[in-house]
């Protein structure tokens, strides 16, 4: 988890992410916005977390791990944001971030009954130099984490 995001964060989110989220608090949402003039960098992201509801998904995914006799939870992910506020190309920036974060998640979470899904829904990006989109999106998980 420490290449994800920094001790003294993941210490923030520590407990949530161990316990059993509570399906009745969702959606949640997490919204992050970097802002380094200086550096000239900008990234914004928000992310919602919720149940996955598009049954071939579900289906799909029940029948892979059903194969391997595996228990690890599933998370579906998904690109949700208008291209006109977050254009499709910063998903390279934020798209790992999320799956690295599933991928650590699904080892550890309690969640094995629901299918969930991270979704990008909004976000904002300006001309600049270095895109802050990483950061802003790990921001955003710690943010939807610090709500569970």
């Amino acid at each position: 988890m420490s290449e994800i995001i920094f001790g003294s964060e993941y210490h923030q989110i520590l407990d949530n992410l161990l316990r059993e989220i509570d399906l009745s608090k969702l959606p949640l949402y997490g919204e992050n916005e970097i802002y380094r003039m200086n550096a000239g960098r900008y990234g914004k992201v928000k992310i919602k977390l919720d149940i996955e509801r598009d049954n071939e998904k579900i289906e799909y995914i029940r029948d892979l791990y059903s194969k391997t006799n595996n228990s690890i939870n599933c998370y579906t992910y998904e690109w949700e944001a208008e291209e006109e506020k977050l254009p499709k190309y910063h998903e390279e920036y934020i798209k790992p971030v999320i799956l690295r974060f599933i991928e650590v998640l699904s080892t550890i979470s309690n969640n094995n009954n629901v299918v969930l899904k991270f979704s990008v829904v909004d976000g904002d990006w300006k001309t600049s130099e270095n895109t802050a989109h990483h950061l802003a999106t790990k921001n955003a998980l710690i943010e939807l984490f610090k709500q569970i």
